[in-house]
């Protein structure tokens, strides 16, 4: 029994020294990601400037300038399922109207607060690392 509890104290303690390591890494990393999406520098990003930055990537993403985005240019940014909620017309493709909705529900997912923009705190959640992914 002495074996088991120790056991369990001990993963405890590593279960929690996790779950601290990735917020401050987080939060570290905010600063760098508010100096590219933040032009203004005024410690949060707005819709304006993340819509910015997503027509930026969309662009970066669309090699071939054929003005879509498919699963293979949208590789680790865009699931299946935001694939087929966004892609309304069902050609496997996002083209920039698509891609930008997409933006706008995870820039919202990630504004808890509808305050309209997304600060450091916000932008470290899982929602605001999500979108992150269609923003760099």
């Amino acid at each position: 029994m002495k074996f088991t509890l120790s056991a369990l104290v001990a993963a405890a303690a590593l279960a929690a020294s996790a779950a601290i390591a990735p917020a401050s890494a987080g939060h570290r990393d905010c600063t760098a990601d508010m100096a590219y999406l933040n032009p203004d520098h005024d410690g949060t990003i707005d819709w304006h400037e993340a819509r910015r930055a997503a027509v930026r990537l969309f662009h970066k993403l669309d090699p071939d300038h054929d003005g879509t985005l498919d699963r293979n240019e949208l590789r680790g940014r865009v699931g299946i399922l935001s694939m087929a909620r966004f892609n309304p017309d069902r050609d496997g493709t996002l083209d920039k109207h698509e891609f930008l909705a997409l933006v706008k529900h995870r820039f919202e997912r990630a504004n808890p607060d509808k305050d309209g923009t997304i600060d450091c705190r916000e932008l470290s959640s899982l929602a605001g690392r999500n979108l992150l992914r269609v923003l760099k």
